[in-house]
């Protein structure tokens, strides 16, 4: 449509096209899918900031463009979120059930948590992630978080982590060991916790199949380490596909939702 000059009172109006949202950086409608922050400060109703934990990191990574998660210092979370524009609403989050005792570590995630679910809107731009609450107030300040080098599927001894059945994830009994090892010629061995398990494995792209498992038939009379072994060897089972970011293995259902989380062992 062309443009039409309006006269009025001698000035020249001439109508221009403003595209809404537009920065020198990121949009503020910019699609977070894929993309990882960490934690720079946060603060309540726009009080003042606190900073972080250097040991005890928060992280916030939307894995896709429905779910996100991280760590919240101590216990990793998982939640739901819906992007409209700059509106962002965060569903309430899961999460493992560590407590973990240095000083200030639970607390600062209790106080994440708290502030994540209160979202209302997001401003990306030039490697920062801002979240505000409905009154304006930014109540969650993030930096960009870069990838570190994917560990290598095969070869990498990866120790669970947690476990996801639906909305629920837990933790690995304390004092427990659960892994895998996936030899690059078709096979997956490790401990299942209490016995030794072995299985053939299938792989494409970030397509990944198990055969059922087979295992040793040891008891172990820890009180729930052989229910978690059940849980863990059928969870395995139905593995449809698998992603790795750093030192984290995911693997998924064929629905692509996670089964479960693995980290990759300190080596030496």
């Amino acid at each position: 449509m062309p443009l039409v000059a309006l006269v009025t009172g001698g000035l020249i109006l001439v109508p221009m096209l403003i595209v809404a949202g537009c920065t020198s950086g990121e949009r503020a409608d910019a699609d977070l899918k894929g993309t990882a922050w960490i934690l720079t400060e946060y603060s309540a109703g726009g009080g003042t900031p606190v900073y972080p934990l250097v040991t005890a990191p928060v992280t916030l990574i939307f894995e896709d463009d429905k779910e996100l998660g991280g760590t919240a210092g101590c216990n990793h979370y998982f939640a739901s979120y819906e992007i409209h524009g700059a509106d962002i609403t965060i569903g309430q989050a899961g999460s493992t059930e560590m407590y973990c005792g240095a000083p200030g570590v639970m607390d600062q995630e209790s106080a994440y948590l708290s502030l994540l679910a209160g979202a209302q809107t997001f401003a990306a731009e030039n490697d920062r992630l801002s979240i505000s609450d409905g009154k304006g107030n930014v109540i969650l300040r993030f930096a960009r978080n870069l990838p570190s080098v994917p560990q290598p599927l095969t070869g990498t001894t990866w120790t669970l982590d947690s476990f996801y059945a639906g909305d629920t994830v837990s933790s690995v009994i304390a004092g427990s060991s659960l892994t895998a090892v996936f030899d690059g010629i078709g096979n997956v061995t490790g401990s299942a916790g209490c016995n030794s398990y072995f299985a053939h494995y299938q792989i494409s792209a970030s397509s990944l199949t198990l055969d059922p498992p087979g295992s040793t038939k040891k008891y172990c009379g820890e009180p729930g380490i052989m229910e978690q072994e059940t849980t863990f060897l059928s969870l395995l089972s139905r593995t449809g596909s698998y992603t790795v970011s750093g030192d984290q293995l995911t693997l998924k259902d064929a629905s692509d939702r996670p089964l479960l989380t693995f980290r990759a062992a300190a080596s030496g």
